[in-house]
């Protein structure tokens, strides 16, 4: 997949885009060095999700923010989805502002997903 994505942003020719392999504990991101983070139904499959929030909040600018798509664990629009790879807000909210981040938007325009934004909340 990194041979992959590097040959297309090749082919694009992008300059602003760096492949980093990342651990279970650690995305290898520089401190301070991203205005986004996008994470599209993957953060329920985080094994250290902990310490994963933790090296992201450190990886974000002070302004930067994190666009969090996940499917929806209420309802029917993702029964097609197994309930271990869907989230409820609530489970989100709980996981996401104990680890120092704030919920700046909630959009549920999506047909499956929940779209959340959250921003650095003040070091605490």
């Amino acid at each position: 997949m990194i041979r992959l994505l590097k040959s297309n942003v090749e082919k694009a020719g992008l300059t602003n885009v760096v492949p980093i392999i990342g651990t279970a504990e650690d995305p290898k991101l520089q401190p301070d060095s991203l205005d986004w983070i996008l994470l599209v139904d993957v953060y329920h499959e985080f094994q250290e999700p902990k310490a994963m929030l933790a090296r992201m909040r450190e990886a974000l600018h002070s302004r930067g923010r994190v666009a969090l798509v996940e499917y929806r664990l209420e309802g029917t629009s993702a029964a097609h989805i197994s309930p271990e790879h869907r989230m409820s807000p609530e489970q989100v909210l709980a996981e996401w502002q104990p680890a120092g981040f704030r919920l700046v938007a909630r959009e549920e325009f999506l047909p499956t997903q929940h779209f959340f934004v959250f921003e650095k909340a003040p070091d605490r």
